[in-house]
């Protein structure tokens, strides 16, 4: 019981955590850090106190060709997902860049079809076409910002849920055999080699500005992380999904109060109904699990 307890504590304080880089990513944005910057610090950072962690338990020592795909893994699923995700951020508004990035389940439930090749349940295609009808109202909304509609920041949230999606099986397999805290270290450090190259430091960073950088990498690149693979040891994925889905209400919430972003009515109407649709997929595949 006490296991079980802790795990759904796990799962809230990562969901916790990975709201606040919707404040987070408004401040940076501020100071005038690009969306390629903040992507780079958080997974660089981030991989910094994950690899403090492993090596104080001595775990770092896995086979080379592991690292290799680790770090190959988490060049798409890290450093593509943080990259995209900050271009949505940046284009649509926070909001509507943290809603579009759940639409990870959808593509789960389509991965699970097409490459899986599993039967998909009427619920299940209700669940899709339910996700694609909020796509819609929210994309047609022009965002949490409430200007143009933004292509780019269309494109770049539905490639972070894409990318979001990616991590899923590729982490649930390999935390049989290692720690959270390995597996991030590498994938983290491939997120942040391969977005350095493209980097281009033009802005001055004042004081101010590493604080937010240090808060963003720690807080939602490795507490939220490892807290998340914690849940994932000690309750079922399909509970784990649903709590998280406490991320994209809380992260909307705050830069609705703190920066008076918001949809309009059919931008809060796409909002709903994406939710409801994770939340169809989530207890599918609950019942499936207790039968």
């Amino acid at each position: 019981m006490i296991r079980v307890s802790s795990g759904y504590g796990f799962v809230a304080l990562a969901a916790f955590c990975w709201s606040l880089m919707t404040l987070l990513s408004k401040i940076l944005f501020a100071a005038g850090l690009s969306p390629l910057e903040v992507s780079f610090w958080r997974a660089s950072f981030g991989c910094l106190c994950f690899g403090i962690h492993a090596a104080s338990s001595r775990a770092l020592g896995i086979r080379p060709s592991h690292v290799l795909l680790f770090m190959a893994w988490g060049m798409m699923s890290i450093g593509g997902l943080f990259y995209v995700f900050f271009m949505s951020m940046h284009y649509s508004g926070a909001a509507m860049g943290e809603i579009l990035l759940y639409t990870a389940p959808v593509w789960v439930a389509i991965f699970s079809k097409f490459i899986s090749h599993e039967a998909v349940s009427r619920q299940r295609w209700l669940a899709i076409c339910i996700a694609l009808c909020g796509v819609v109202c929210i994309c047609f909304s022009g965002g949490s910002l409430q200007a143009k509609t933004s292509v780019t920041g269309i494109v770049c949230g539905l490639a972070s849920g894409f990318c979001y999606a990616l991590q899923y099986p590729f982490f649930k397999h390999w935390q049989k055999y290692y720690r959270t805290e390995v597996l991030y270290t590498y994938m983290q450090l491939g997120g942040a080699l391969v977005l350095l190259p493209f980097i281009h430091f033009h802005t001055p960073y004042s004081a101010q500005t590493w604080p937010a950088i240090l808060m963003t990498a720690v807080f939602t690149g490795y507490v939220a992380f490892w807290a998340y693979g914690q849940s994932m040891k000690r309750i079922p994925q399909v509970h784990v999904a649903v709590f998280c889905n406490l991320e994209p209400i809380l992260g909307t919430l705050w830069v609705c109060l703190f920066f008076g972003e918001n949809f309009t009515s059919i931008g809060w109407v796409g909002f709903s109904l994406i939710l409801c649709a994770v939340f169809l997929l989530a207890l599918e595949r609950r019942s499936e699990h207790a039968a």
